[in-house]
């Protein structure tokens, strides 16, 4: 009796974390990498991201890739690659994405193709409970939506591929969508953080603010134009 193996291939979508450049200079990018990777070390572990090529017409792309390894990101596809780096992509194992944004399908929850509706459902995530505070020095990693029943401590660290709710105090660090889900969001019922990040985009947090020791909601500014605005941090009554 022989055994079968049956290999599928399955659409879906996978949110990943892109890199844009506002220049060629790759010892700035390096810098402004290892800068970034202090500040927020968690979201430096062999996070899978895409490159934005957008005007860097001249760049060694070879070097760019491993910049970015070296810093924990691992390049996995580009968008908006010049013509004239088009030929490496193969060499450099890099996927083109094509150009500009990715399109939405229309607002509906279903397609018509052909008589056949194709539904799209987003895969569900799991969810872990932690009824306790998160010390001091502790790190706290799950990949799905992470709950927390308690504090989590000044110097703690918080991190889920999904959503953060604690229902306490948050004076450490809280990473969200830590695979890139740029629609995770954070909550707390006490905001006193050191650090917050959703999909990579990372807020510090040295001095007291409007929304210190508030109830807020975080989420992504998709709108935002600037580093300086990515992260909409709400205060709930």
């Amino acid at each position: 009796m022989s055994n079968s193996t049956d290999v599928k291939l399955k659409a879906g979508l996978v949110p990943l974390t892109t890199l844009t450049f506002s220049g060629a200079d790759l010892d700035q990018v390096q810098k402004q990498l290892a800068r970034k990777k202090a500040e927020a070390p968690a979201l430096f572990n062999n996070l899978p991201c895409v490159l934005d090529l957008s005007g860097l017409e001249a760049v060694d792309l070879a070097a760019l890739k491993d910049i970015c390894r070296n810093s924990g990101l691992l390049a996995v596809a580009v968008k908006n690659c010049p013509e004239a780096l088009l030929p490496q992509l193969s060499t450099l194992q890099l996927a083109d994405l094509g150009r500009g944004q990715t399109k939405q399908a229309p607002a509906t929850t279903q397609n018509t193709v052909k008589n056949q509706t194709v539904t799209e459902e987003k895969p569900q995530r799991a969810v872990k409970v932690h009824s306790a505070n998160v010390r001091s020095g502790q790190q706290l990693y799950f990949d799905g939506d992470l709950f927390i029943l308690g504090m989590v401590s000044a110097g703690a660290e918080v991190i889920a591929t999904g959503d953060i709710h604690i229902y306490g105090a948050l004076r450490g660090r809280a990473l969200a969508g830590a695979k890139g889900d740029e629609a995770a969001v954070i909550s707390a019922q006490q905001f006193e953080a050191e650090l917050v990040a959703v999909a990579g985009q990372y807020k510090l947090f040295e001095d007291q603010h409007e929304q210190h020791k508030q109830a807020v909601v975080i989420q992504l500014n998709q709108s935002a134009v600037d580093d300086s605005a990515n992260l909409n941090i709400m205060g709930v009554s």
